[in-house]
């Protein structure tokens, strides 16, 4: 089944504190971090330290949509 975009939102718009969204988000902020180090190890290739930038942005942009989605949803049911 997949969502479209209002039922992501509907999905994420649990709190932070609830126990799924919590660790979701601490794996994200978990996995950007360590790619972002990754990206800037010393001695490594051009190709090498382009493709660790890619998986950088990659998670980076996975919680920036996240993170847009669950503001969309706040945005939706204030206006509600």
């Amino acid at each position: 089944m997949k969502l479209n975009q209002e039922q992501l939102a509907e999905a994420l718009s649990v709190s932070d504190e609830h126990p799924v969204i919590a660790a979701f988000l601490q794996i994200i902020a978990d996995t950007a971090e360590d790619e972002s180090r990754s990206a800037i190890m010393p001695n490594l290739s051009a190709e090498d330290r382009a493709y660790n930038c890619g998986r950088a942005a990659a998670i980076q942009d996975l919680g920036l949509l996240i993170s847009s989605l669950r503001s969309e949803k706040d945005l939706t049911s204030r206006h509600s």
